[in-house]
Order: C-alpha cells, then structure tokens, then sequence
C-alpha cells in the first residue's frame, strides 16, 4: 500500500518531500503559533528550525552527503 501511495504522490517542483514526525501537541501549537507570528507557514518555520539545529550540532555534513548521493543516483 505505501508504494502505491507514493507512485499517486505527485512531484514536487522544488524537490521538498513530505515527512511525517511525532511531537507533543504543546509543540505543534508552538509552531503554528510562531509561524503565523512571523508571516511563515508551519513547514518553513520547522524547515527553518532544522537547517539551524544541523549547522549548530555541526551536521550539515549529512545534508552535502544526501545531496551527493541524489546526484549520483541520477546519473
């Protein structure tokens, strides 16, 4: 069932893929809240909130590594 369900997903353009996360409901009010506070949508704010988290913790590394092996996959 869920390879049926992502071949019905349609391509994005921008490649952003969805993803599915658990958080306590205090969290996720917490996001829709300081989203719509600063103009964003809930993903750009948690997007956002990742890219700092990865460069602070010293991990983007894996990000350049994920982009790599994307890139030779479709070659």
């Amino acid at each position: 069932m869920a390879k049926a369900a992502k071949k019905i997903q349609a391509s994005r353009k921008d490649g952003r893929r969805a993803a599915l996360y658990y958080m306590r409901p205090e969290y996720i009010a917490a996001v829709r809240d300081a989203a719509t506070a600063n103009d964003q949508k809930a993903w750009q704010f948690v997007e956002q909130a990742v890219i700092k988290a990865l460069k602070e913790q010293d991990a983007w590394h894996l990000v350049e590594r994920a982009i790599r092996t994307q890139k030779s996959k479709k070659a």
